[in-house]
């Protein structure tokens, strides 16, 4: 698999830097989140170093994305999640490696979780 220097993901994917794997296949791989949103925070990463999400293969990503998440609930169990990535910089990604964020939603783990993901423009997040 092809990495880029400088790449956190791709330490990951190569092994020479540590993760809590929880999943993985010829193409992806799912660990734990070095700094968690929720307990069972997870990322989903290609192996290959690749940026935005019209990158990759859409159906082997969603079938691994939904192996994912069934190991992240099962294992958590979580009373919700969230699932959702930053295509791009501008909608906040900060690590230019095409990656999902797996956040599991527990009951009172926010005073009012209405608008979920709308939550990226605080403002917008009530409608």
């Amino acid at each position: 698999m092809s990495s880029t220097d400088n790449c956190v993901f791709c330490d990951i994917v190569d092994g020479t830097r540590d993760a809590t794997v929880l999943l993985e296949s010829d193409t992806y791989l799912c660990f734990l989140d070095k700094y968690p949103v929720t307990e069972g925070h997870a990322l989903v990463v290609p192996k290959t170093h690749v940026q935005y999400l019209n990158e990759v293969d859409g159906e082997a990503l969603y079938k691994f994305l939904e192996r994912a998440i069934t190991k992240v609930r099962r294992h958590y169990e979580p009373d919700g999640m969230n699932i959702g990535l930053n295509d791009g910089p501008t909608a906040g990604q900060t690590i230019p490696h095409l990656h999902w964020h797996i956040i599991p939603r527990y009951e009172g783990d926010i005073e009012d979780p209405t608008g979920g993901v709308r939550g990226v423009i605080p403002a917008k997040r009530m409608y």
